[in-house]
C-alpha cells in the first residue's frame, strides 16, 4: 500500500465513527469522496430535467421516509460498490428503525450469458464499458462488507450471486421499500417477480433505470409487469433527476 493509499485508509477509519452518528443529509461533500458514498451534500443537478444518470441519494432517502411506517425490510438490488446501500442504511439506523436492509448483487458484474439474453433489448452496446461481460466489475463482496463493518452497519446483510440464484433464498421476507438498480431485462423481470408478492401495502418500488435510453431492457420488463397490474408508475424529482416507482395497493 503507498503512503498516500495508507493514510487515505487511516482517514476513513477515524472518520467513520463519527459520521455513523451524524444525519446523511448533513455529512460534509468531501465524506463522499473519502469513502466513496453517493451523499445528498456531493449530488451534481442534471444541467435539465432528465430521467438518466446514475441513482439520486436523495431520492432513495425519500422515499425511504415516505415508507417509514410500512412494515417490512428494505432491499437493494444492484449494490456495486455500496455507494447508496451504506447512506440508506446510515440514514435508516439514525432515524431510529429497526429494520433490516438486504443488498443483493454478483459484485463480478455482467456475466456474458446474461448480456445474450439482453443483446435484443439494448440499442448499441459500443462506447460503453459497462454494456460488456464483467461490466461494474470494479467491486466485490469483501470491498463493500469492510465499508459495512466501518460504519457499524450490522442490520445490512449481503447476498452474493445472480438475483435468479440468491432471491429465493429470502422467500419468507416481506419489504418496504426496494431500489431496484439492476439494468437489465432479465434481472428486472427477476425482480418484480419475487418483490411484488413480498411487497406489504402500501410498499415502494424504484426503478432506477426506467426511461433511461442506454437500458431499455427496464422499461420493456416493468411495462409487461405491471400491465396487468393496479399499480401505476409515478414519477419523482430531485436535482433534475427523474425517476420512476410505484406504490403497492
Amino acid at each position: 500500500m503507498t503512503i498516500r493509499g495508507a493514510a487515505k485508509l487511516a482517514l476513513r477509519r477515524v472518520s467513520a465513527p463519527v459520521l455513523a452518528r451524524m444525519d446523511v443529509r448533513k455529512w460534509p461533500r468531501i465524506a463522499a469522496r473519502v469513502h466513496d458514498l453517493s451523499l445528498p451534500a456531493a449530488v451534481i443537478p442534471n444541467p435539465h430535467p432528465a430521467p438518466c444518470g446514475a441513482a439520486n441519494i436523495n431520492i432513495i432517502l425519500d422515499l425511504l421516509d415516505q415508507t417509514a411506517a410500512i412494515p417490512g425490510s428494505v432491499a437493494e438490488c444492484g449494490v456495486h460498490r455500496g455507494r447508496t446501500l451504506i447512506p440508506l442504511s446510515v440514514h435508516l439506523r439514525s432515524s431510529g428503525s429497526r429494520k433490516r436492509v438486504l443488498g443483493f448483487d454478483s459484485f463480478e458484474g455482467f456475466p456474458v450469458e446474461k448480456l445474450k439474453q439482453e443483446l435484443g433489448f439494448l440499442r448499441s452496446t459500443e462506447g460503453d464499458p459497462n454494456k460488456s461481460e464483467g461490466g461494474f466489475k470494479d467491486t466485490s463482496f469483501a470491498l463493500v462488507k469492510q465499508k459495512l463493518v466501518l460504519f457499524g452497519l450490522e442490520h445490512v446483510e449481503l447476498h452474493q450471486g445472480y438475483f435468479s440464484d440468491t432471491l429465493a433464498g429470502c422467500a419468507n421476507e416481506v419489504f418496504s421499500f426496494v431500489h431496484l438498480d439492476c439494468d437489465l431485462y432479465g434481472s428486472y423481470k427477476d425482480c418484480l417477480e419475487f418483490f411484488y408478492p413480498r411487497l406489504s401495502s402500501g410498499g415502494i418500488v424504484l426503478l432506477d433505470e426506467y426511461n433511461d435510453p442506454p437500458w431499455p431492457g427496464c422499461n420493456k420488463a416493468v411495462d409487461e409487469f405491471l400491465a396487468a397490474k393496479p399499480e401505476q408508475l409515478q414519477a419523482i424529482e430531485r436535482q433534475n433527476y427523474q425517476k420512476y416507482f410505484f406504490r403497492k395497493g
